[in-house]
């Protein structure tokens, strides 16, 4: 993809992230309403966006193949960045519930709100298909080994977790998945109204990330070093280990997996943090607040390392 189409399909997402913000800043969107707008979005139109993309797209040995394999390389890569969040935090000597959401940061990523959107504009319908899986084994890492680590091993109830992970978007994912594995056909007239609801879903999430940074109580966090250091993790380093490792892969091996798979995937782990983290912290008695600050510091900072990084990505993959 050209340089200056990526920089004009996220111009265009950015357009509606400052609709956001000025519609935070007049007040049109509070913080009850911003609220309500993620509910929104979570319970409707992400779901059905999900399941409406299976239906609309046809099931061929290579998509399913290439599902399966995004499914395996997600869970190596979310391990892998757990492991360098647990590094950074030994290294800079970051303690306690400090370093508790920097790690479960360092694993998770904004790939809802901010991902889906990005890919669905960069990559269509088949680059949705990709993140939904890596989706699926991010929700289901987070509720169980993220939870672990976040309440630095306090007790937490496994029904409480299980609840969590099934959620509309990972039931939604599922059901689009079966229908999509047996080619089964959903008729229109249905398909349709469900397709349009869930479209919306791109600017749903656009609006929603401006608030989240109009609104964003940050004061007293910007001055701590850990949202700064996380946000170089996420967004320089792990790419750039990413896409070193897929290069020398194919050097050695002279294959790696689709170009597509290996985009969404890089892409999907280069998220600002994940805004859903900050939820968690406070519901477990954690930094909430800190957690604030590493997803208004790191999608700051992310508007200017994913267009490089998906340049990047078009120069080396």
């Amino acid at each position: 993809m050209q340089a200056g189409i990526v920089i004009s399909q996220i111009f265009v997402l950015a357009v509606v992230v400052i609709i956001g913000v000025i519609a935070a800043r007049f007040r049109v969107l509070t913080i009850d309403t911003k609220d309500m707008l993620s509910k929104v979005i979570f319970n409707i139109s992400l779901p059905l966006m999900l399941l409406t993309n299976f239906l609309t797209i046809e099931a061929t040995p290579r998509l399913i193949a290439n599902s399966l394999t995004v499914l395996l390389i997600t869970a190596l890569i979310i391990f892998f960045m757990l492991f360098v969040g647990w590094m950074t935090t030994g290294i800079f000597k970051i303690t306690g519930k400090e370093a508790a959401v920097f790690r479960v940061h360092s694993m998770f990523g904004n790939t809802i709100f901010l991902g889906f959107p990005l890919i669905t504009s960069l990559f269509g319908q088949e680059g949705l298909l990709y993140a939904s899986m890596y989706q699926l084994v991010s929700t289901i890492i987070m509720w169980s080994a993220g939870v672990i680590v976040l309440t630095h091993n306090r007790e937490t109830s496994l029904r409480s977790s299980i609840m969590r992970v099934v959620n509309p978007n990972t039931i939604a994912t599922l059901i689009g998945f079966i229908l999509f594995l047996f080619s089964v056909r959903v008729p229109e007239i249905i398909v349709r109204p469900l397709a349009e609801l869930g479209a919306a879903n791109t600017w749903l999430s656009m609006l929603y990330i401006g608030a989240m940074l109009a609104l964003s109580d940050v004061g007293g966090v910007l001055g701590k070093k850990s949202p700064y250091i996380l946000s170089f993790n996420r967004l320089v380093f792990i790419p750039a280990v990413l896409i070193t490792v897929f290069v020398m892969f194919a050097a050695v091996m002279g294959t790696t997996p689709d170009k597509l798979v290996l985009s969404v995937i890089i892409l999907e782990a280069s998220m600002p943090c994940m805004a859903s983290v900050v939820i968690m912290a406070k519901e477990f008695n954690s930094d909430d607040r800190l957690a604030v600050g590493n997803v208004f510091v790191s999608t700051m900072l992310s508007i200017v390392t994913l267009p490089l990084l998906v340049m990047a990505l078009n120069r080396f993959l």
